[in-house]
């Protein structure tokens, strides 16, 4: 990691720098509550009853890829988290991050079982380790933010919503055989239930976070924040370009990049950023 301390900028520095908890508000401490009430265990997931070995090698493969890069954003937001978590004075804003520290650690460990129940090594592109990296390392409060929770929390959300999607036109009469209806469970019933109930407190508190920071930041800073946009941004995109692990599973990967995009694109506009991700170019 390039340094344990973030930069500050002229117009929020020394402990108004730190003033996150400043939103010391009813909203955080209302998020406070959920993550206390929605708390899980991995443990209490029924996964003897789950069974995938019949499925084709190829579509296990390809469903592994797909969770070893949702599982590479977990880790890299575990890290996030703990780098914020250290700058953060006593408050509601720091409660919060540590219980998103416990879910990022949780998050983690039900990728590595379910990539574990394929049977395959879940290979992790490189290109998706750079950007992960990238944010890691990010410089500012408000770049660790934009980068952990607008947009590393909000592509896993979407991928979790998109999947639970594809799953759900699934046969619901009770035909389906025991590896697809595994794949039902974890894919549409658990990641979406649990999985992304956890990613949206994540991204709620980013966006109320950044919406209050980003008017404070001097022109430079606010500069930067954009420059990281569409440098993160593009990187994200190169992923969309090349869509091969969704299609892997059977899914049309420009449509479901697209909409990706889309979800990124109305948080961005949501904590007041001018710079967008370019849409994917009809092919």
């Amino acid at each position: 990691m390039k340094s344990a301390e973030l930069k500050t900028n002229s117009r929020a520095s020394s402990g108004e720098e730190l003033s996150v908890d400043a939103l010391s508000d009813p909203y955080l401490e209302r998020l406070c509550e959920l993550a206390a009430r929605d708390q899980w265990k991995l443990e209490d997931l029924d996964w003897r009853s789950l069974d995938v070995s019949a499925l084709p090698e190829v579509f296990r493969q390809a469903a592994a890829d797909g969770f070893a890069q949702l599982q590479w954003g977990e880790r890299t937001a575990q890290l996030a988290a703990e780098r914020l978590l250290g700058l953060l004075p006593e408050g509601p804003a720091r409660a919060f991050i540590a219980t998103q520290r416990t879910d990022e650690a949780r998050h983690v460990a039900f990728f590595e079982q379910v990539i574990r129940l394929l049977g395959c090594e879940g290979r992790v592109r490189p290109s998706v380790q750079q950007l992960m990296r990238e944010v890691q390392e990010a410089e500012t409060p408000e770049e660790l933010m934009l980068g952990m929770q607008i947009l590393i929390e909000g592509a896993a959300h979407s991928l979790i919503m998109e999947g639970a999607r594809l799953v759900g036109a699934f046969d619901d009469g009770g035909g389906l055989d025991r590896p697809l209806q595994s794949m039902k469970t974890v894919v549409g019933e658990w990641m979406p239930r649990l999985l992304a109930r956890d990613e949206s407190r994540h991204i709620a508190f980013g966006l109320h976070a950044l919406r209050a920071r980003i008017p404070r930041l001097d022109h430079a800073a606010r500069r930067r924040l954009e420059e990281k946009v569409a440098h993160w941004g593009e990187k994200v995109l190169e992923q969309a370009r090349d869509p091969d692990l969704v299609y892997g599973i059977g899914e049309d990967g420009d449509a479901v990049c697209g909409r990706l995009i889309e979800d990124l694109n109305l948080r961005i506009a949501q904590v007041g950023l001018e710079t967008r991700i370019a849409p994917l170019k009809a092919t």
